[in-house]
């Protein structure tokens, strides 16, 4: 009888075993054109996505350059792009320990903190650059909100005219009043174009205090966009679980055309 119930148990597992084994195929089988289409559908999308960039670049060099609505590229394939200047946030491996900490700072953290994680950055940069805004967190347990001032593109200047005032705040120089002034001059659709235009629409105090660190700030502080990073995604809109394509570009901005200088799949 012992021998019998080895016996029956042995076949128990056996057949357990053969019907996971069938099944998994099965389920293969059924997953098979599953991700047979998927791939075709994200193959699709990078096309997509290329397009748009090439769209781009075309209506940059006719004058009429600007972020996308929805592009319908035909047979229900669509595209879109956005564009940022990374000149609107902090660059992360050229802004000194003193842009560092005031920027910190400004973020509510207390003096001795923000000073010793500005010197954490300095130290970590001098072993290598840091590829991405997020590698801050190798650094320092920081939120979503800070590193989202932060970018490791561009020329490492500060866009007087697309950056936030949290940002304009780090920079040496600028106070209250001549942050006001950026700000009004800007919403009115009259952007400053100078260091010496803000110079000059400051009060005394204010402008005493910025020709203080003027030849600083004539380093850092620039009134318009020399780079731009391009991020267009491509899709086909047969279904909501449809994969999306996402490219991404740094571009230099160049009178006839915008000028490749990074690319990368996201």
């Amino acid at each position: 009888m012992r021998r019998r119930g080895f016996a029956l148990l042995a076949v128990l597992w056996t057949l357990a075993a053969v019907t996971a084994a069938v099944g998994g195929t099965l389920a293969a089988l059924k997953d098979g054109p599953r991700a047979s289409r998927n791939r075709i559908l994200l193959a699709r999308g990078r096309w997509a996505a290329e397009a748009c960039l090439a769209i781009a670049d075309a209506r940059w060099e006719a004058g009429r350059w600007a972020d996308s609505a929805t592009i319908d590229l035909g047979r229900a394939t669509r595209c879109a792009w956005h564009a940022e200047d990374p000149a609107a946030r902090l660059n992360l491996n050229t802004m000194d320990h003193a842009v560092l900490q005031r920027f910190f700072i400004s973020t509510g953290m207390p003096s001795n903190q923000a000073s010793a994680l500005s010197d954490s950055v300095v130290a970590r940069r001098r072993l290598a650059p840091f590829a991405s805004p997020e590698q801050l967190r190798d650094v320092a347990d920081v939120p979503d909100a800070v590193l989202a001032e932060f970018t490791v593109d561009g020329p490492g200047t500060v866009n007087a005219n697309a950056a936030a005032p949290q940002v304009l705040a780090a920079l040496p120089g600028l106070g209250p009043e001549a942050i006001e002034r950026i700000a009004s001059r800007r919403a009115s659709g009259r952007p400053l174009t100078s260091l010496d235009a803000l110079v000059a629409a400051l009060s005394p105090i204010g402008r005493a205090a910025l020709l203080a660190e003027y030849a600083v700030l004539a380093r850092l502080l620039v009134f318009g966009s020399a780079q731009l990073t391009i991020e267009a995604a491509g899709w086909v809109d047969v279904e909501s679980t449809a994969p999306r394509a996402t490219i991404e570009v740094a571009v230099v901005l160049l009178p006839s055309r915008l000028a490749v200088i990074r690319r990368r799949l996201l």
